[in-house]
């Protein structure tokens, strides 16, 4: 061991060192403001619109439908890019006051009527859904934290870099007799690379649904606000479950756990049930969910320190019949990923935390297996 530590100290004089950027001071700006910056971006190219979002930080949520709008004026791919982050970091906000009507709260009788709605949502209408089909693009965002890293020419000293793309994939996603099939990744590489590595969900097809419904019901459940949806009014449920009956587990490789005897590291997936809290977005005619949002709470210290998920569901023809089905998901996760080296060759050695962040859009819906019609044909033969 004494070997190895001195070994790095030897390489020491093979650093490499990146100057710092100078962390933009970030403004925090409404939707509003977002929008007027865009109404003003005409003449501006990409790249000058592009670092102008990069100093925005949003306070409120902004709906699938201005993010359309604002996106398809963006005059490029980059812009494009930083506009779908500064989206996705602000998902879990409340949506901007112009999108809350001020109807009354509906009376105790009402709301456990709403709540049945969405009980016979979850265990009826979804269960109906057909064998399908759907491509599943994801595009990923990292953060890279300032950290030394060990490599072939010495120690190398990295700067920190805020959130930014990383490049994407295309799956396809099966969902065959109510299970949910991942299929590999069959994209072909971009610029900046084909992987989106280090944070991966499933499930948005119908477990996560039924698993936060039950665990909710066991917890707790408040009545939220009302909010101004693409198609009408919308009601919103806050729910906690705590963890002792949650069945939220969080997930992440890979945790170092030591080394082996020919001293590779022993990495171990971090798997840990969690209690969590977040909103049900839904249709109060009829119970249909329409976002459905996850937050673990984990310990600040943890491995692993933050946890969340959000899924939008939206309406789509499948074989000529109308589904709700995933339209869009974010996911965003944050954990010590770094590994020691030199003296730093403890278990459980915690690094600089690592933010990943994963933007999936659920297209191309079809339904599952052959169709075959039979279409009669009047003879033409005397």
């Amino acid at each position: 061991m004494r070997h190895l530590v001195i070994a790095a100290f030897l390489t020491a004089s093979a650093f490499v060192v990146s100057a710092a950027p100078k962390t933009p001071v970030l403004e925090k700006v409404a939707v509003d403001r977002l929008q007027q910056a865009f109404a003003a971006a005409p003449g501006k190219t990409d790249a000058e619109l592009t670092q102008q979002l990069s100093t925005f930080e949003l306070t409120e949520r902004m709906s699938p439908t201005v993010l359309a709008q604002l996106s398809a004026n963006a005059p490029g791919e980059k812009s494009r890019q930083a506009l779908l982050l500064l989206a996705d970091k602000a998902a879990f906000l409340d949506p901007p006051a112009t999108e809350i009507p001020a109807d009354p709260n509906p009376d105790p009788a009402a709301t456990r009527q709403m709540l049945v709605k969405i009980v016979n949502y979850v265990n009826t209408t979804l269960r109906q859904l057909p064998n399908l089909i759907a491509s599943r693009e994801t595009a990923g965002f990292e953060d890279r934290p300032q950290e030394d890293s060990l490599e072939a020419t010495g120690i190398v000293s990295y700067s920190y870099q805020p959130l930014h793309f990383v490049g994407k994939s295309l799956a396809a996603v099966t969902y065959r007799d109510r299970k949910e099939v991942v299929d590999a990744d069959v994209a072909k590489p971009t610029k900046q690379g084909s992987k989106v590595g280090g944070l991966k969900t499933t499930g948005e097809f119908g477990p996560i649904l039924s698993t936060t419904l039950a665990d909710a019901l066991k917890g707790k459940i408040t009545w939220a606000r009302w909010e101004q949806g693409a198609a009408g009014k919308v009601a919103v449920f806050r729910y906690a479950v705590p963890n002792e009956k949650s069945n939220y587990r969080v997930q992440f490789c890979c945790v170092l756990n030591g080394f082996n005897s020919d001293n590779t590291p022993d990495l171990q997936i971090f798997d840990e049930k969690s209690a969590y809290h977040g909103e049900i977005a839904f249709d109060p005619a009829d119970g249909t969910i329409l976002r459905v949002t996850l937050q673990a709470e984990l310990p600040p210290h943890e491995l692993v320190s933050n946890a969340g998920l959000m899924v939008e569901y939206a309406p789509v023809e499948i074989a000529g019949k109308s589904y709700v089905c995933p339209a869009r998901s974010i996911s965003i996760l944050s954990a010590h990923t770094a590994q020691p080296h030199g003296m730093y060759s403890q278990a459980n050695y915690q690094g600089p935390t690592k933010t990943f962040m994963n933007d999936v859009v659920f297209r191309a819906y079809r339904r599952f297996g052959s169709e075959a019609r039979i279409v009669a044909v009047e003879s033409q033969t005397p």
